[in-house]
């Protein structure tokens, strides 16, 4: 597999969750409220969107998906005074 896919998650402060902003992955939305729990349903979203959305993969069945994971957060700090 030439193709690596990316995800980009970050930080909803008003939501107060974690979620994939950016994806290059077929079908990849997903939330939580921990960067791990977002993580771990990556995990879990990866392999069924792929058998979901094989046709659009092409080639030969794929044994794994290189998927890199990149994570933000913006945060808001007070000034005093």
């Amino acid at each position: 597999m030439d193709h690596r896919y990316f995800a980009e998650i970050s930080w909803d402060d008003e939501a107060g969750v974690w979620y994939v902003s950016d994806t290059d992955f077929p079908g990849l939305v997903a939330e939580a409220p921990s960067e791990r729990d977002l993580t771990k349903k990556i995990r879990t979203l990866v392999p069924e969107l792929y058998e979901l959305n094989r046709h659009l993969f092409g080639g030969p069945a794929l044994k794994a998906i290189p998927l890199r994971t990149t994570s933000s957060r913006l945060e808001t700090i007070r000034l005093a005074g």
